[in-house]
């Protein structure tokens, strides 16, 4: 009786690690007529005919993709506005950015410039957001040209401008100051 009991509990082993095994991944499963032959003969003849294969390794690379969507800027222009006389503020015109193979072109369209004044462009990188609090504190260390009109009227002028991109300039702020700093004309440039 106790030969056969310890038969029991040998075959109820092996069935138990057959089936633990069979949801393993990392042991490949024994054929049937292997396992049919390893309860017969017991568990040391398994270990001697039948070596589980190595599994391989599989590794995860993990691959950051850049996205290149801002260097397909090719131009970013901006609506100026400047404080209107009745409060509030109104539009003075535009200033677009072109790239072009002589360098990056800066185009005016401006009214309500002061005669004989000099106003000084200054850009300021800004994120995504919609409110200046998104911007660099400092402008850009960019030459931008100074611009002034002589009589009253539109000022309509392009300059090239080198160690520039649009794409750098897309979502800046554009700002015209005269006097010293004061904010004489305000715009974002966009794509």
């Amino acid at each position: 009786m106790k030969k056969i009991i310890t038969r029991i509990i040998m075959v109820a082993s092996v069935v138990g690690v057959a089936i633990v095994l069979s949801g393993c991944t990392c042991v490949p499963k024994q054929p049937a007529h292997h396992a049919q032959h390893t309860q017969t003969h017991g568990k040391h003849h398994q270990n001697k005919h039948y070596q589980p294969q190595p599994q391989q390794q599989i590794t995860e690379a993990v691959v950051f993709y850049q996205t290149y969507e801002a260097s397909d800027v090719d131009n970013v222009s901006a609506n100026m506005y400047t404080r209107s006389s009745r409060g509030g503020e109104s539009k003075m015109g535009t200033v677009k950015f072109v790239e072009t193979n002589d360098g990056l072109h800066m185009k005016t369209d401006l009214a309500d410039l002061r005669p004989g004044v000099t106003y000084t462009a200054h850009v300021y990188q800004c994120g995504a957001c919609n409110d200046s609090t998104c911007c660099d504190q400092s402008p850009m260390a960019v030459d931008l040209p100074t611009l002034r009109i002589d009589s009253v009227g539109r000022l309509k002028k392009s300059y090239i401008i080198r160690g520039l991109t649009a794409a750098q300039l897309n979502n800046a702020k554009f700002v015209l100051t005269r006097d010293g700093g004061y904010k004489a004309a305000w715009g974002t440039l966009k794509q």
